[in-house]
């Protein structure tokens, strides 16, 4: 009671000095009665008077610095009115109507505002920190200094009020409370008691000390993410680039150009980027060499420098100069590109000069939207431009970056960077020279070719071929990278690393030893300065060996010991391991020739199982060693041991360790149990011995049946193995060790640690390598990797080797290796599963190889076993006799079987057919006599000539049996042209007539009359034949419902809709006994006879069945872990063979019964299959599955909001992942982000109506809109930011900079683009342009900008309506196609008809983001197939269409002769306008085509959102069946166009383009900052 007294004592003195300054009685007023929250303060500030409302707008600030000040006082505000009690009136109404009343003032005495502002900004910096009481429990003491503090605020708030009011106006300026006394005394007693509360509570929390602690540390990781983002934050840029290319070229540029060598550069460009050290390499910027190139007096820079300089560094600093000068955002247009490619040693995907060269071109075009263009037109014109390197770099570079010498504006320009040329192999290297000699060529007196290629290598290229035609030193520059240049970087360098120095840190703390640290510092520094000749990799190693040295003693010796130069400590580094490791340099040799050798990367699995088989060692402890024993020469890299200890787990393990020691001992018990065994055999005497010999009894010794045989055998391997690589850790150890390893060329004689024969390394590995495919050791470990291994690089291996150096005995192990391997052609064939191409290409398109072998195995001839010497014989003059056993056997395996039962049908032997085709173009010497120099078996089989088929055919003296008629006809089958597929009609039946009831040869029929010439009824005939042939064996379990389910599509294409549907079903129910994920082909079986039986009982409006099915199978369970045969399907339809749409269908079906229980079914069904996170976010199905669950939830679901989370899962985890991830996903990014805004801003707008809190939508719209860069927050080019500044214009009332701002990115980009002289990007800009002038409110400028974009519609319309008249008596037999009125498709019965949404249908494969849009249009619609598809493999699932048909034949009719065609790809493209297909496609549920729209309204509000005039009814009468847009939203007509849209327009055609100029022009001064 007595703290309750004081607590009303000092809140009395406080509020009756209040009522003196402004003569006001608080208990009597209702303003000090109606605030108890800043919530509810805010919201009557909004409500005031309008003048007041003017105030808030023009001095923002000053309430900002109010709602600072008071919103500290919120949480003391609750704790004093703990303290008082029940009150009159609370603390919180005291204060806000004082506030209230303050503000009040202000607006009536304007001058007031800096000075008012500046005394809330002086009290918020003393009360800052007091909303750390919220949720807090405080002692007494503490609550009396709260009431206190709170008592000066009110007082302060009273004196600052009646200064105001006593004031005149000219007499105010900031600086006039701090002059008056009453203020200044009270500010002063505000300061006194918060700094005395400040000693109370650290007084009071002294043991809460813990708490703090851990929570520092989880602020310290948050700095951590935060920061990660940070550096990854850029990236966003790219994900609001402008609709100027459609997502098939988007496509069509990344299957063309993304290689994984793209992946790879941009990850060793981020870590080279995070290895850099502040302030490095910063000097070559200024080097008169560098500005020169970069000023474009010399196409090329050279940055020459020894190993271990920094080369790599220096040219990630080249990149980030560049690209900070050159910004690469794709939100602001830049015709200048910065691109960056390296070649890297060991790393296969970093070693093709072509991949590389795609890699930088797939950079430019992200940057430079006319090379983009350009791109996409050579893919599209020249079909050789990847043929090569120089074909990529002519075609792709050269040919677009060349112009003439005149002075232009707007031009492009390339920077290109390229890192370690020396790194790549020498025909690499050859290739990318004459690359850089083309490009010197290509600079004349009258042209110039703007690309500035800087390369950073060793000085050793100057020795290649072809370094000489480049013009060195004459039109070159040429940067040194000295020691004197490094020694500024090397310093930095040093510093920073003087801080991992342990020792170091143990005196730094001990502040009693500064002399000590100081001095030792310096003594480090100094010695590391002065030694390494300016090389950062010596610096790094010496500071790897001392940072971790225990004592000052062993830190001086190891920087004593340090060599001169770095291969003098690389020697210096092994002649101390010869030392250490004197009893396993032969283990340690091993580890380092094998690493050597190999020609990629190895898993610590493939190295371990490789020692076993080439050095006879199990090395169970590779891993520990490559990371302590070797760390200084190896890098392991890999995910962690599932095994691995937390430093709290450690500590644990070893508080227990006593006790541990203490029941070690019996881990050996088993031992005991053996001397037991022992001594008992010995008593029973040899008979016993004999017994066991006779009996084969395990008890002699040997293991039983289920335990391992050897110690070897019972490893198991840990399987982060698998994931975990080893390389070297830098380039110049492989030189070392080449040089050192090469007695010619050795220096150092006195380390015999260093492997010195790698030519019999390769030798080995070549034959482990043969080992390997010809047995199953790989199976044994499960290394399946190292088999491809083998498959890939055996033949570089043997390549390698120096058999004039190879001693006579190992020369015949592998002379009769080859030959064991050669004679069995299923051997040979194994070795080409999964790299046929490559395979081809080494045995059939080059003699290198065949030639080589041939020589090893008749070289050895005399000591070869009989049979192997008489085969010798006969490849030593013929090269096609080494491949005999190879096409024989692949001609058994593709012609002969055992019968019609034989499970090998299975199999069709494509592959098998395509090596004996590459066999049938060699001579006898290996050559290529058709002058083919590539093979790819993804090709059609129509590739092969159809008389070469039968040839390869007749190879083999094989009889022609029904297999072998079988065989030839299946593969002309797949070729699908009409000649192949008569022909194997033919083969087809003759088959039959030798052996009747061979299903395969009936399945094979039924597809040539269904698949390749649409004779559906033949085709089910023949199907219903093979499946009453179909011989009963498990071998052949599941192809009955492979085969019915294609007799269901047929059906379907004939009408037969319900003997589709019953077929279909058979086919399902014959599925039933299977289950799904064996890996076998009744997998894909399952799959299918799923989608067709939905299609069937879609098309047959039977959605129960439909709903049931769901159900059902939704309780089969599978083999993969939690998830049901539903579940599988669904994630499944990310497959183009399995899509047939079902997200699309079902939404339907709960659209139309209403079924609510299905809604829940599928919701229910999208938790259970979308697993997206932080790591499955490089999963592009994962993401793609989460954007169809969100768009199916937000068209289909109750409340289109239960899709934000979905939404909010794909962009947060696409913004937090790296920046590889992001570019790759950016359309899904931009897609959720666009659905979320839409989202916010109609729950905003809802909010604001009902006059509730819309603050936490607006504050999402906010983020949405904006991207962070590094402390920077700006407006993205993009529908979020566009759709923000609506909200600020028409909702929030805000003034016309604020919601300009987020408008005018949009803006300015499409009228940069349209400043150009390029009109392909002309018809996305106009858009752009248009929808941002719609949100800006600019209707008159929005139309004409849209209108433009229909000229289009209105050009196809008019050809319509001409060739309509001419052709009308020639189709007087026609009925009309009539197109639907409103009321006709309302209801949604349209769904099945819509012809524009079919003729869009696509699976997931075929597009980026298959998402639906805001305004309801799908990108996963409808149930036909594309063209794609069915050419993929996918069948047509929809009834053919006659409208559709007779639309194609009227198209027809109308095309012009090839004459006029070739005239129009001739005439002279408008710079301004190049001509475009229909832009628009209406948003509703329309049957009506894209270029027959009669009008065009545009939505204001909703996403890229158009309606027809169909459409546009529907959507004002709250008729249209989908969820798309709504009636209260303001929509726009802008087609047909208005008169200024149409006079702009002609203007553009005639060429008149000062018209468009005048117009740009003054939107230009409209929008300019």
């Amino acid at each position: 009671m007595a703290d309750q007294d004081s607590f009303h004592g000092l809140w009395a003195d406080a509020v009756s000095e209040y009522e003196k300054q402004t003569d006001r009685h608080v208990d009597k007023d209702s303003k000090f009665h109606q605030f108890r929250t800043l919530s509810e303060f805010e919201n009557a500030v909004d409500k005031e008077s309008q003048n007041f409302g003017a105030f808030r707008h023009e001095h923002r600030q000053l309430y900002s610095r109010m709602a600072t000040c008071i919103k500290p006082l919120q949480p003391i505000i609750e704790l004093v009115q703990e303290g008082l009690g029940s009150t009159p009136y609370s603390p919180a109404c005291a204060v806000f109507g004082a506030a209230s009343y303050l503000l009040r003032a202000c607006s009536t005495v304007s001058k007031a505002y800096d000075g008012v502002e500046g005394l809330f900004q002086q009290i918020s910096d003393i009360t800052t920190r007091l909303q750390e009481y919220e949720y807090k429990t405080i002692e007494g003491p503490l609550k009396e200094k709260m009431t206190s503090i709170l008592a000066f605020i009110l007082e302060i708030i009273g004196k600052t009020e009646a200064v105001i009011k006593r004031r005149r106006p000219k007499q105010w300026f900031r600086a006039v409370f701090l002059q008056e006394d009453d203020i200044s005394a009270s500010i002063a007693k505000l300061q006194k008691f918060v700094e005395s509360e400040l000693g109370l509570v650290i007084a009071l929390t002294y043991g809460r000390v813990k708490e703090v602690h851990e929570t520092a540390l989880d602020v310290q990781a948050d700095v951590r993410t935060i920061k990660g983002a940070i550096d990854d934050v850029l990236v966003n840029q790219r994900n609001d680039r402008q609709r100027a290319f459609s997502e098939t070229d988007e496509k069509k540029l990344t299957d063309a150009l993304k290689t994984s060598s793209h992946d790879e550069v941009a990850r060793e460009h981020d870590s080279n980027v995070e290895k850099l050290t502040k302030g490095t390499g910063l000097w070559i910027r200024d080097d008169v060499m560098f500005q020169a190139w970069e000023q474009e007096s010399a196409p090329i820079l050279w940055v020459f420098g020894k190993p271990g300089v920094g080369k790599t560094m220096l040219a990630a600093r080249t990149v980030e100069n560049l690209q900070n000068k050159y910004p690469q955002h794709s939100d602001i247009p830049s015709l200048t590109s910065v691109s960056y490619i390296s070649f890297k040693e060991g790393n296969p995907q970093l070693q093709d000069c072509a991949q590389l060269l795609k890699v930088a071109a797939l950079q430019t075009s992200k940057a430079n939207d006319r090379f983009k263009k350009h791109v996409l037109a050579t893919i599209e014109k020249k079909q050789d431009t990847f043929a090569s390197a120089r074909q990529i770099w002519r075609q792709l570079f050269l040919d677009f970056f060349t112009e003439d010498s005149s002075p232009r504006s707007l031009t492009s320009l390339a920077f290109i960077i390229v890192d370690g040329l020396d790194e790549g192999p020498e025909a690499e290297r050859v290739k990318f020279l004459a690359c850089l000699t083309e490009l010197v060529g290509r600079t004349t007196a009258n042209q110039k070719c703007r690309i500035q290629v800087a390369v950073f290598a060793r000085p050793d290229v100057r020795a290649d071929p072809g370094f000489e035609k480049i013009g060195y030193r004459r039109q070159e520059r040429i940067i040194e990278v000295t020691p004197d240049r490094n020694t500024m970087d090397i310093d930095a360098f040093i510093k920073q690393r003087l801080s991992d120095v342990k020792v170091l840190k143990v005196l730094k703390k001990r502040k009693v030893n500064t002399r000590e640290y100081q001095s030792l510092a310096k003594q480090i520094y100094n010695s590391v300065k002065s030694r390494s000749q300016g090389m950062f990799l010596w610096a790094g190693l010496v500071f790897d060996q001392i940072c971790n040295s225990p004592s000052l003693e062993a830190i001086q010796k190891a920087l004593e010991s340090a060599p001169q130069g770095l291969d003098e400590m690389l020697h210096h580094i092994f002649k101390r391991l010869e030392v250490e490791e004197a009893l396993h340099q032969s283990y340690f040799r091993e580890l380092l020739s094998s690493v050597f050798c190999a020609y990629r990367p190895l898993s610590v699995a493939e190295l371990y199982v490789l020692l076993t088989m080439t050095a006879d060692q199990h090395c169970y402890m590779v891993e520990d060693d490559l990371k302590t024993r070797y760390s200084s020469l190896f890098n392991v890299s890999g995910p962690a041991p599932e095994d691995s200890e937390s430093g709290e787990e450690e500590a644990a393990r070893e508080q227990v360790n006593n006790d541990v020691m203490d029941s070690d001992a019996d881990d050996f018990d088993f031992l005991d149990d053996l001397d037991t065994h022992n001594e008992e055999e010995g008593e029973e005497g040899e008979s016993a011995s004999e017994d066991h010999q006779d009996t084969g009894d395990d008890k002699n010794g040997e293991p039983a049946a289920d335990e391992p045989s050897t110690p070897a055998e019972a490893f198991n391997m840990p399987s982060h193995w698998y994931l975990t690589t080893v390389t070297f850790s830098h380039a110049r150890i492989r030189d070392y060790l080449s040089t050192e390893g090469n007695a010619s060329t050795r220096r150092w004689h006195d380390t015999s640690i260093v492997p010195d024969n790698m030519n019999i390394k390769h030798l080995l590995v070549a034959l482990a390598c043969i080992e390997i495919l010809r047995s199953n050791t790989v199976e044994k470990y499960s290394v399946e990797s190292l088999k491809d291994y083998a498959r890939r690089d055996w033949t570089k291996h043997l390549l390698e080797v120096d058999f004039t150096k190879i001693n006579k005995a190992l020369a015949c192990t592998m002379a009769k290796m080859l030959a064991t391997f050669f004679r069995n052609g299923d051997n040979v064939l194994v070795s080409s599963f999964a790299v046929t191409n490559e395979f081809i290409k080494t045995w059939f398109c080059t003699n290198k190889y065949s030639s080589l072998v041939r020589k090893i195995i008749t070289d050895c001839i005399d000591d070869l076993d009989e049979t192997q010497q008489e085969w010798a014989l006969t490849i030593k003059d013929s090269a096609r006799a080494l491949f005999r056993p190879l096409i024989a056997a692949c001609a058994r395996i593709w012609l002969t079987k055992t019968g019609w039962d034989d499970s090998a049908y299975l199999d069709k032997s494509q592959l098998e057919v395509w090596i004996m085709y590459a066999f049938s173009t060699l001579d006898d010497n290996g050559n290529n006599v058709a002058s083919v120099d590539s093979f790819n078996v993804h090709w059609g089989m129509w590739n092969i000539p159809l008389q070469t088929v039968e040839e390869i055919a007749n190879l083999e003296a094989i009889p022609k049996t029904e297999h072998w008629y079988a065989g030839v006809a299946w593969i002309l089958m797949e070729a699908d042209e009409p000649p192949y597929t008569e022909k194997s009609i033919e083969y087809f039946k003759t088959a039959l007539e030798i052996k009747p009831g061979g299903w395969v040869a009936m399945e094979g029929l039924a597809r040539c009359y269904g698949e390749n010439l649409r004779q559906y009824q033949h085709a089910i005939d023949w199907m219903n034949e093979a499946l009453q042939s179909l011989p009963n064996t498990s071998e052949l379990e599941g192809i009955d419902f492979y085969l019915k389910a294609r007799i269901s599509d047929w059906k379907l294409q004939l009408g037969e809709n319900e003997g589709a549907v019953e077929s279909a079903r058979a086919a399902y129910e014959d599925s039933k006994g299977f289950y799904y994920g064996t890996g076998t082909a009744s997998d894909d079986s399952i799959m299918r006879t799923i989608k067709h039986y939905i299609t069937a009982l879609y098309i047959t409006d039977k959605y129960t069945t439909i709903t049931d099915l769901l159900h059902e199978l939704d309780q089969r369970v599978t083999w993969e872990v939690s998830r049901s045969l539903w579940v599988v399907f669904l994630r499944e339809q990310y497959n183009r063979y399995f899509w047939t749409d079902i997200f699309t269908k079902v939404g339907h079906i709960v659209r139309v019964t209403s079924d609510d229980d299905l809604a829940e079914f599928m919701k229910a069904s999208f938790q259970k299959a979308v697993k997206l996170d932080a790591e499955t976010i490089t999963d592009a199905q994962e993401v793609w599955l989460a954007i169809a669950a969100a768009d199916w939830q937000y068209n289909y679901a109750r409340n289109p909001e239960e899709s934000i989370d979905f939404y909010d899962k794909v962009v947060r985890n696409i913004d937090q992942s790296n920046e590889v991830v992001q570019h790759s996903h950016s359309k899904h990014r931009t897609w959720a982000a666009s659905q979320l805004s839409s989202m916010h801003f109609n729950m905003a707008k809802t909010a604001l109506m009902a006059a509730q809190d819309y603050s936490v939508a607006v504050s999402r719209m906010d983020t949405l809109a904006k991207h962070e860069q590094g402390s920077k927050r700006y407006y993205r080019a993009s529908y979020p930011a566009l759709i923000y500044g609506l909200w600020l214009r028409d909702y929030a009332n805000a003034d016309e900079e604020t919601w300009e701002a987020a408008i005018k990115p949009s803006v300015k980009q499409a009228l940069y683009l349209l400043s150009d002289e390029d009109p392909w990007n002309d018809q996305s800009a106009y858009a752009q342009l248009g929808r941002a002038l719609l949100y800006a409110g600019d209707t008159h400028n929005a139309k004409i900008a849209l209108g433009i974009t229909t000229k289009p519609i209105e050009d196809a319309r008019a050809r319509t309506a001409t060739a309509a008249e001419e052709s009308s008596s020639s189709h007087e037999f026609l009925e009309p196609v009539v197109v639907p009125a409103a009321a006709e498709f309302q209801n949604g019965d349209d769904y099945q008809a819509n012809e524009a949404q079919q003729e869009d249908s696509t699976s997931p494969m075929d597009h980026e983001v298959t998402g639906t849009d805001v305004s309801g249009s799908s990108g996963i619609n409808t149930e036909t197939v594309t063209e794609h598809q069915a050419a993929a493999g996918a069948e047509t699932t929809s009834v053919p269409n006659v409208e559709a048909i007779r639309a194609q034949e009227s198209i027809d009719q109308q095309s012009e002769p090839a004459e006029k065609e070739d005239e129009a790809e001739e005439e002279e493209l408008n710079p301004k306008y190049a001509g475009f297909e229909p832009y628009w496609d209406c948003d509703g549920l329309c049957p009506t085509a894209s270029d027959s729209y009669a009008e065009l309204h545009f939505c204001r509000m909703c996403n890229d959102t158009c309606f027809c005039e169909n459409c546009i009814k529907l959507v004002k009468s709250k008729t249209m069946p989908s969820r798309v847009c709504a009636a209260d939203h303001e929509h726009i007509q802008v087609y047909p166009m208005s008169e200024d849209a149409r006079r702009v327009t002609t203007a553009l055609m005639e060429k008149r383009f000062e018209v468009q100029e005048e117009w740009l022009d003054i939107l230009k001064r409209e929008w300019q900052d």
